[in-house]
């Protein structure tokens, strides 16, 4: 679950306080399956629902779902707009909560054997795939998340900043 990982790293580069603290940022995997087409190769797809639980959060949930939303119109763009995300949320104190939100996954896997003669046999070539969406409308490398609270008439307050994504290596991970 490589684009998992990807976004879990995504997420603590972005979201204030996790870089000093990744274990408050929990994943896990529900409702994985897998999508396999008979033939001379392995090639096979995952989908699954990623489930991360950022504990004891005491900021803007802004500052959490717009990295989130940033990273996914870029490594997961076809998603249904009305079931992207879900979340829950338990309140902890005045100040804190357990947020727990679901993003639905998928990851292309390329395996193939190598079958040609003369070339060394008994060898499966395996290859993840993320494919990159880039956004041409707006480029930027670094982002700020500025928020003005609906009740006053001031200027907006700094509350989070991220690189973009990072870009993946050579294998697409």
């Amino acid at each position: 679950m490589k684009k998992l990982d990807a976004l879990r790293q995504h997420l603590i580069d972005a979201v204030p306080g996790l870089s000093r603290d990744p274990d408050r940022l929990l994943t896990f995997v529900e409702d994985g399956s897998i999508e396999f087409a008979r033939g001379p190769n392995l090639s096979h797809g995952y989908t699954y629902t990623a489930q991360l639980v950022l504990t004891d959060y005491a900021a803007d949930i802004d500052a959490v779902m717009i990295p989130l939303l940033d990273w996914l119109s870029i490594y997961q763009p076809d998603l249904d707009p009305k079931q992207a995300v879900s979340f829950e949320a338990e309140i902890l104190s005045n100040s804190a909560v357990d947020l727990a939100l679901r993003v639905q996954l998928t990851e292309r896997v390329v395996a193939k054997r190598n079958c040609r003669p003369g070339e060394k046999r008994g060898q499966i070539h395996v290859e993840h795939r993320m494919p990159k969406f880039e956004r041409e409308e707006c480029p930027a490398e670094h982002w700020q998340l500025l928020i003005r609270n609906a009740h006053i008439d001031g200027d907006y307050e700094l509350i989070a900043e991220w690189d973009g994504p990072r870009e993946q290596g050579a294998d697409g991970l």
